[in-house]
This record gives C-alpha cells, structure tokens and sequence, in this order.
C-alpha cells in the first residue's frame, strides 16, 4: 500500500476529528432497545482509528465497552 498524499491525510484527520465530535452522546430508541451513551475516548496514534466507550444506561446500566473504529480513506 502506497503512502497517503497530505490531501489524503488532511481528510482522514477532518475524517477523524468530526467523528469525535459527533459520537459523544446517547441514543434514543423508539423500538423497545436500551438507550445507549457513547463517549470518544481518544484518536488513536495510528491516526486511522478512534477508540470509542459504550454503555448501556436505561433501563439497566452495564459495565462500560470500549471499542476501536477504523476508518480509510482512499483518494478516487
């Protein structure tokens, strides 16, 4: 795999950066599903990924879940 131009890099960072912004939050299931939080907890060093905590909170709360999402970008 050929390393990413800057233009490739500065959208996987805008990329990363809006998603960590976005996810810090709860859910609001009209389907009977428990509601849900979820907290960004850090970009990762690979700066590809962005490691993500989730709990159940109503109507019984669970031990936390952390979880890693990875996102590519590719130029087209």
């Amino acid at each position: 795999m050929a390393e990413p131009d800057d233009m490739t890099a500065d959208v996987q960072a805008f990329a990363l950066d809006t998603l960590a912004d976005w996810i810090n939050g709860y859910t609001t299931p009209t389907d009977g599903r428990p509601q849900r939080r979820f907290k960004a907890l850090a970009v990762a060093d690979d700066g590809r990924s962005i490691d993500v905590r989730a709990e159940t909170c109503d109507p019984f709360p669970s031990d936390p879940r952390d979880f890693r999402i990875t996102l590519t970008v590719e130029a087209l």
